[in-house]
């Protein structure tokens, strides 16, 4: 089983050792193995494009407002536990990570708005990504059907991905009017028969959040363009490196 074979797409970073989602814990994901980059996005208060999962602060900070109501300062001001990781860092925005990572590895990023489209956010990633010249970098993904036909329909060159996480059959119909590039099914969701599916439709193939032994042995046996992952790609320990 040769990991080098795919890509190894670290799930928000390095999330041991810094907080998830921070330029920390995507440089710490690089410095270990990591062949591609996941991060989550959301707008905050004042319109600026935050790298954010959770919907409100509580997670991380004791806090309960929603990002939506936080202005980038405010967010900015808040300070991740030291005490729980080695690392630390601020929340980051979108163009932060793209100007640390510009020319480097490929970025996938998911637009976290889930039943409610949100064109803005759509927007302001797609002017993001072409301000910084990397349309051939990155790829954007999303549970949101809606985002992505306007993602597709708004920017034909950015490469987009469908996430599901059940009803497999119902996605692959709705996919025939997304026109999307990729599809991203939870580990659950695959078989033999989705593997021939996706090679004769001509998708690339990523699968999350695949951190079980047995769960990526299994997949293995088939094509696919990466894994999005917690831990297989840490195959260069920090401690050997200068």
């Amino acid at each position: 089983m040769e990991l080098q074979k795919f890509k190894l797409i670290a799930h928000r970073g390095e999330h041991e050792l810094a907080p998830e989602n921070t330029i920390t814990a995507f440089q710490l994901a690089v410095k270990q193995g990591a062949t591609a980059l996941e991060t989550d996005v959301r707008l905050c208060a004042d319109g600026e494009v935050v790298l954010f999962h959770d919907y409100t602060l509580s997670r991380h900070f004791k806090d309960r407002r929603k990002i939506a109501v936080c202005t980038l300062k405010e967010l900015k001001s808040l300070s991740f536990s030291g005490q729980k990781y080695k690392y630390t860092d601020q929340i980051a925005t979108l163009n932060e990570l793209l100007e640390s990572f510009k020319g480097t590895i490929p970025i996938n990023i998911d637009i976290k708005t889930y039943l409610i489209p949100n064109k803005e956010l759509c927007l302001k990633v797609i002017r993001a990504v072409e301000r910084h010249n990397m349309i051939n970098q990155v790829w954007v993904s999303s549970f949101n059907p809606v985002d992505l036909h306007f993602l597709k329909k708004a920017q034909p060159a950015l490469r987009t991905g469908y996430l599901y996480n059940s009803l497999g059959m119902i996605h692959f119909f709705i996919d025939i009017f997304l026109k999307s590039d990729a599809w991203h099914p939870h580990y659950s969701q695959v078989s033999p028969g989705f593997f021939s599916l996706a090679e004769r439709m001509g998708k690339e193939v990523y699968i999350w959040t695949v951190n079980k032994p047995a769960v990526l042995k299994k997949i293995s046996k088939h094509k696919f363009n990466g894994i999005i992952t917690d831990k297989f790609f840490r195959t260069r320990p920090l401690a050997e490196q200068k």
